[in-house]
């Protein structure tokens, strides 16, 4: 070799021989510095490795060609050459870029300047004879175990040439296509899988075909079994020489896979748009009560933004005392697996950002995610319907009273009788009394059942009074309380002894030994009994013959409701106003107002219970009012 110029530049002539060197049928040429990094690399290398010289060219020759362990001995090799000139002949393993080893006979030699001085290295190698290389170029049709294999696996395999002619094909297309595998050899692919597929991986094909591995991620509509999502790899097959002799095909069905994940995708998106538009605030804990998720409605609701409460404690949005207690009640559930919330639904108490209390449904559900319990909880605001319901109460309370007041007014006549009846008697026995104080030995038991009349008579006109006072009030506490039935009946008959004395009524009084014990507001039951005793009074007010009012009561224990029956023996309900009987307005009198039986509907409905009415067989009407007994009501009281 010609030495090169101080420059390090090549003259013309080593340019020329490089040039030829390059261009050498079967062999290699590779040119490096005195670092070992290429400066040139020739077609053959090219052919065999499947490297482009643009891709080589700057990087170190260990990078390129060198199998791991041997790295480190050619640095040493190249270390050496550019130490001192000399040539060096060794045999090694040049590994391609797909990982295949090629045994090369190298030759090193160094090219030096006017001085004497290293400036290049060059490579030459040849490959050995055929029959010392393992063979690369095996078709798998002619390895039966191989093929085997092959045919085994789940999924299509196939061995092209260069103009895309079958040269093997697995079972995967039977599976795939229902087709012979060993009737597809020497087609081409186009005509097996169809042109819309061949043109949707042709890129594939060629780019393997160019030297390059391929991929392919995605649908492929085959002209048989249709449409299938596909993950397919294009890999080179390279001739003896190095060159890329076809291509082998390896693809797997995902299909399946895919519409699953497509499937729990728009499963997905449809739940996160249900959670965004829903409109009950929907919030998901774990079980230390950490706030997973909080969706644009639970922000509505409480006022914070869905960043303010992710992370943190659920009982920031629960007022005192539940704030403290949260963690115990999520503790006590999971040990003892009793719900008192879960499942089911209840009124709760939230607490809003700006710190006033909102009036919430609440129903909890648990469920499983990745084995972690979680909690979600779907809350509405019921403010509007809770203050909907008072004011609905205030109004039947303020109607109801108004309804007692002009009952009462109806009956002040008999009201100032049934007081004067007892101030009569207070009277004469005082002036008995006096005109016996005043003899001179005045009898002393005589004078004693005096003032025992006195008494009696004062807390009967005190006891009228007392419950013509509490039947006017107005301010009726909302509370219910436990009341037993029969008292209230004997109260509403007390303050209309008089009037049914006057009508000439016998009442006949049926009422269960043990009494109904209910939890009722006891004014406003007293009210829907008198109205019903007193629209009895009416409908027997021209009613020839015996005039019977009879009211009984009866305790179911296991429906859980207590029966009052008011029947008269009156003229009974006319079909034609047995449909409005219970219509507000609606009214049989010529002065009533039409209010008295829709209210006490509306009061028995507003305890939970049922006013209903028919006629009797024997005559009359019969209005049944059904109260609820309450929990574990049992047969003692």
């Amino acid at each position: 070799m010609e030495a090169l110029n101080t420059t390090g530049t090549p003259p013309d002539q080593d340019m020329a021989l490089l040039r030829c060197l390059l261009d050498a049928p079967d062999l290699l040429v590779v040119a490096m510095d005195t670092h070992g990094c290429i400066e040139l690399f020739n077609r053959e290398c090219e052919r065999l490795t499947g490297y482009q010289a643009r891709e080589v060219i700057g990087r170190f020759i260990w990078e390129v060609a060198a199998l791991p362990e041997h790295r480190e001995a050619l640095q040493h090799l190249v270390q050496g050459l550019s130490a001192s000139a000399s040539i060096e002949e060794r045999t090694g393993l040049w590994v391609t870029r797909f990982g295949e080893p090629r045994q090369i006979r190298w030759r090193y030699m160094t090219m030096v300047d006017s001085r004497g001085r290293v400036r290049r290295i060059v490579a030459t190698g040849t490959r050995p004879g055929e029959e010392s290389l393992p063979s690369n170029t095996t078709h798998m049709q002619d390895d039966a175990p191989l093929r085997r294999l092959v045919d085994g696996l789940p999924v299509l395999a196939a061995e092209l040439d260069r103009d895309y002619r079958i040269q093997f094909a697995n079972l995967g297309y039977y599976d795939w296509f229902g087709l012979d595998p060993k009737a597809q050899m020497g087609k081409h692919i186009r005509d097996v899988i169809g042109r819309k597929a061949f043109a949707v991986l042709r890129p594939q094909f060629d780019q393997a075909l160019a030297g390059r591995k391929a991929v392919y991620h995605g649908e492929v509509p085959y002209a048989r079994g249709g449409v299938r999502f596909i993950h397919g790899t294009y890999t080179p097959r390279l001739g003896d020489h190095g060159a890329v002799s076809g291509l082998y095909i390896l693809a797997v069905d995902l299909s399946p896979q895919h519409q699953l994940r497509k499937r729990l995708a728009a499963e997905t998106r449809r739940g996160r748009t249900i959670l965004a538009n829903a409109i009950d605030g929907i919030i998901t804990i774990d079980e230390a009560g950490t706030v997973l998720d909080f969706n644009p409605a639970a922000e509505k609701l409480f006022g914070y933004r869905r960043s303010e409460v992710t992370g943190r404690n659920i009982s920031m949005l629960m007022p005192e005392p539940h704030r403290n207690l949260h963690d115990d009640y999520i503790r006590r559930y999971l040990e003892t697996s009793r719900p008192r919330v879960i499942g089911m639904g209840r009124e709760v108490t939230g607490r809003h950002k700006d710190g006033r209390n909102i009036e919430l449904q609440l129903a909890i559900a648990d469920f499983f995610e990745d084995d972690q319990r979680r909690f979600v909880g779907f809350t509405q605001d019921i403010s509007d319907r809770k203050r909907a319901e008072r004011e609905a109460r205030e109004h039947l309370t303020r109607l109801a009273h108004s309804t007692r007041l002009s009952a009462v007014s109806e009956l002040a006549a008999g009201l100032a009788h049934e007081v004067s009846q007892p101030l009569t008697a207070i009277n004469a026995a005082a002036e008995a009394g006096l005109s016996l104080i005043e003899a001179s030995e005045p009898p002393q038991a005589t004078i004693k059942e005096a003032l025992e009349q006195i008494h009696r008579q004062s807390q009967r006109a005190n006891r009228v009074i007392r419950q013509l006072h509490t039947f006017m009030r107005k301010d009726i506490p909302e509370a219910p309380h436990p009341e037993n039935i029969h008292a209230v009946i004997q109260d509403v008959l007390d303050l209309l002894c008089h009037e049914l004395d006057q009508a000439g009524i016998t009442v006949q009084l049926d009422l269960e030994p043990v009494g109904c014990q209910c939890q009722v507001n006891k004014v406003q039951i007293e009210q829907v009994v008198f109205n019903l005793v007193r629209n009895a009074i009416d409908a027997m007010h021209e009613t020839d013959g015996k005039r019977r009012l009879r009211i009984t009561t009866q305790g179911d224990r296991a429906g859980g409701v207590c029966t009052i029956a008011v029947a008269d023996s009156g003229p009974g309900i006319s079909e034609a106003d047995r449909d409005k009987l219970f219509d507000p307005f609606f009214t049989t009198k010529e002065q009533g107002l039409g209010q008295g039986l829709s209210i006490c509907r509306s009061i028995v409905e507003a305890h939970g219970g049922k006013l209903t009415a028919a006629n009797a067989p024997e005559g009359g009407a019969t209005f049944l009012v059904e109260l609820p007994l309450p929990v574990g009501h049992g047969d003692a009281q």
